[in-house]
């Protein structure tokens, strides 16, 4: 009997051993899997197409993964396809114009401004010889974004240059940039707003094209930056994705500044890396059209001054271009 008992309590110690060991391989289980789902986790960037493409161009071709986190991009043809991924909250990273970061705000779009990365791409070109603000007096001129930051910007070089842009000179809108090309190389527009990489596109098969005002200089002059431009686009990142994983943020904002030190460092192999990525620019277009693109990566904190001033202008030309009222604090995650 009493072996009987030695034996009943070897065996439940057995089990006890055994039931120990397979919790532990069960709990051993879930960190791996644990593990190997935040090494698996993804984020997502999203972009329109033209200059600001080009800006991430260098992260798209190098960074597909980072900290452990897979990187995909999307590349869209217009800005309502931005919108609609940020009010779906799909995007993590987005490059939008700077006005549209300030509406969605006000709209309580969870989404913070990091970043500025493109200061205008705006020129003024004629098939003809002529020069400064004063020849634009009785003219048609051609250009697009009516309501937007290419009319906003046109219409307030044309005041400060002592012209008024409702009886001074005659603008006729068209629906997009990819329409004023066809429309100044078929000779129907004469004097046309032509932004990068469009301008490139038009020198190239119109070399004799006379570009007679550069927006951005114009801009510097106009309210005594010590740059060229003024705030056209920028980053703008998910909340939830900064107060889960703020070193992710930083250093993935840190990939794409370098990437646009880069593509200026570098426009020749930029121009081909554009070509192979498919952005819908020829190699030697991006090549030519990488000064004018005027990209370049500042943090907010360096540039509250430039994004006041736009946003004021802005704000005077028609509220609701910054959704209703001037963007406070709210609007910016500064990255030390």
């Amino acid at each position: 009997m009493e072996v009987f008992n030695m034996n009943k309590r070897f065996f439940i110690f057995v089990c006890l051993v055994l039931a120990v060991f397979v919790l532990s391989s069960c709990s051993a289980g879930n960190v791996t899997e644990q593990n190997n789902a935040a090494k698996t986790r993804q984020i997502k960037v999203v972009a329109p197409s033209g200059a600001t493409a080009i800006s991430i161009s260098k992260a798209m071709k190098d960074t597909a993964e980072i900290d452990g986190t897979k990187v995909e991009y999307e590349i869209v043809p217009t800005t309502d396809l931005i919108v609609a991924r940020l009010t779906a909250q799909e995007a993590d990273f987005a490059v939008v114009p700077v006005n549209l970061a300030a509406q969605l705000y006000q709209k309580k779009v969870p989404y913070k401004l990091t970043s500025v990365v493109t200061w205008g791409n705006l020129f003024i070109a004629s098939s003809e010889k002529i020069e400064g603000w004063e020849a634009l007096k009785g003219q048609d001129i051609y250009l697009m974004g009516k309501g937007l930051v290419p009319d906003i910007v046109f219409r307030t070089l044309l005041q400060k240059n002592g012209l008024d842009p409702d009886k001074d000179v005659n603008l006729i809108y068209l629906s997009g940039a990819t329409e004023l090309a066809p429309n100044f190389l078929n000779g129907k527009a004469k004097i046309s707003m032509l932004p990068e990489p469009v301008l490139s596109t038009v020198l190239s098969k119109k070399p004799d094209t006379n570009v007679f005002l550069d927006l951005q200089e114009e801009w510097k002059k106009a309210f005594g930056l010590s740059k060229a431009g003024y705030p056209q686009a920028g980053i703008l990142v998910k909340e939830d994705l900064i107060n889960n994983d703020p070193q992710l943020v930083k250093d993935y904002i840190n990939v794409l500044a370098e990437g646009m030190d880069w593509i200026n460092e570098n426009p020749k192999e930029a121009g081909a890396m554009a070509e192979e990525l498919e952005l819908g620019l020829t190699a030697d277009i991006v090549e030519k059209s990488m000064p004018g693109n005027n990209i370049r990566h500042e943090y907010v904190k360096d540039v509250r001054k430039e994004l006041d001033q736009i946003f004021e202008i802005m704000y005077e030309f028609n509220p609701e271009t910054v959704g209703g009222k001037l963007p406070d604090d709210g609007l910016y995650y500064e990255i030390n």
